[in-house]
């Protein structure tokens, strides 16, 4: 046995000397390449930003072999910049849209997936996936949260100018207005320097009456079925009661951009902002202790008209063109999980539409919930549009609005005449 081994072990000898001599070189094992998915996103408030980093670092860390590299947009330039890579064909592997109308270009352009089968369904409140479905029942993103559109205050300056509960009609909101302004505070902080943000100082009353009058109006609008002077939603009394708040807004709101108007309300220097809730995170980014409150836009004289917009529509989008699609429909799972939806809410102050999740996660939502959810004081807006699909159309819409802004009389006659022509002609040239 002995001689066994020494002879054994001779003959390891003689092979790694075999081996040196020959100068071998050992290859360690190889390790798979990192693919990168790209992701682009509109969001700019920090809370939405960090659960789209938490979750794409843990899904990441499951598979090492993956990583992301996220790109935000500003939201004025989102479609119009995804158009511009959907033409060159350098569109990314993941993407988010707000409105499934309005990015159905996409979808015919073969840049969406159809996710109607996908597993990452079955965690998504059924009431939420009206948002993402075209008429053929097809599902086309995973929807993340419930947006609403009303007004955001800051409970801390309403105290201070002695409002002892929000306003519920017009009246009294002009009178939340004028107290507001008697101690020194902004009444409504506005961000025009941000174009998008006018559409939305109009959204919380364009769009109630659209739901209680004709829920296709921009698209009748659009297709020249109908006009701003036709008055079909009370458009004239909707401008004018917007001109009607233009002397309670910000100095130089032009000048003012988003981030700045947020702050406003954040510091407690502004009392309201008029747009959707995603706000609240932007707000509370900047200032963690904003006292903040949400009640819904009173354009009427009657307190009971006053509704509050909920829906949910738009989300992730998996670009079925990807070369890494199969790892986007796994992220997806991820993102659809409670895990990702407790993230989403603590960090963008959000409503997420995956079943099983608490609505107690901020003071803000418990007062919505309470106020307006649990006594059905709702309407889904899910169907209801703020913007022309028609981008020339858009523009001149934002154009009309900002001269009306500018315009010391706030006329609204000259901008619906004005506007009326201008659709007109822009039709004629399309043709």
């Amino acid at each position: 046995m002995k001689s066994r081994i020494i002879s054994l072990g001779i003959s390891v000898l003689m092979v790694l000397t075999a081996c040196q001599s020959q100068n071998v070189t050992k290859v360690p094992r190889s390790q798979p390449e990192v693919q990168t998915l790209s992701w682009v996103h509109h969001f700019d408030e920090e809370g939405a930003r960090k659960w789209l980093e938490i979750g794409t670092q843990l899904y990441s860390k499951q598979h090492p072999s993956y990583t992301f590299a996220l790109t935000g947009v500003d939201g004025g330039n989102y479609l119009s910049l995804l158009r511009t890579w959907a033409i060159s064909g350098n569109m990314p592997d993941m993407y988010m849209i707000d409105n499934l109308d309005t990015a159905f270009d996409f979808i015919r352009s073969g840049y969406a997936m159809d996710l109607s089968n996908q597993p990452s369904l079955a965690n998504i409140d059924e009431r939420y996936l009206n948002g993402v479905k075209s008429a053929d029942g097809r599902i086309w993103a995973l929807p993340i949260d419930v947006n609403g559109v009303g007004v955001i205050y800051n409970k801390d300056a309403f105290a201070k100018a002695d409002i002892k509960e929000p306003p519920k009609t017009w009246q009294q909101f002009i009178e939340a207005c004028e107290a507001l302004q008697k101690v020194g505070i902004v009444p409504i902080a506005a961000g025009y320097k941000d174009a998008w943000t006018i559409s939305w100082d109009l959204a919380a009353d364009l769009l109630v009456n659209q739901y209680v009058v004709n829920p296709t109006w921009i698209a009748d609008i659009e297709a020249g079925k109908t006009t701003f002077k036709d008055n079909q939603i009370q458009f004239k009394e909707i401008l004018g009661r917007f001109g009607e708040r233009l002397k309670y807004v910000n100095h130089k709101p032009f000048e003012t951009d988003w981030n700045q108007a947020q702050m406003l309300l954040a510091e407690g220097k502004a009392g309201m902002i008029i747009n959707g809730t995603w706000t609240i995170d932007g707000v509370k980014s900047k200032n963690p202790a904003s006292n903040l409150g949400l009640f819904a836009f009173p354009y009427s004289t009657d307190p009971q008209k006053a509704i509050f917009g909920l829906k949910s529509t738009g989300g992730i989008v998996v670009n079925p063109k990807s070369p890494h699609k199969d790892a986007a429909l796994q992220a997806l799972d991820l993102f659809a999980t409670q895990q990702l939806g407790n993230i989403f809410q603590t960090n963008k102050k959000a409503l997420s539409v995956i079943k099983g999740l608490p609505k107690d996660f901020d003071p803000t939502y418990i007062e919505l919930d309470s106020t307006y959810i649990q006594r059905g004081k709702t309407y889904d807006w899910s169907s209801l549009y703020i913007d022309f699909v028609n981008q020339d159309l858009q523009k001149i819409f934002i154009n009309a609005i900002t001269k009306f802004i500018i315009d010391p009389s706030h006329n609204v006659d000259t901008c619906i005449q004005e506007l009326d022509q201008a659709f007109k002609q822009q039709r004629r040239a399309s043709k």
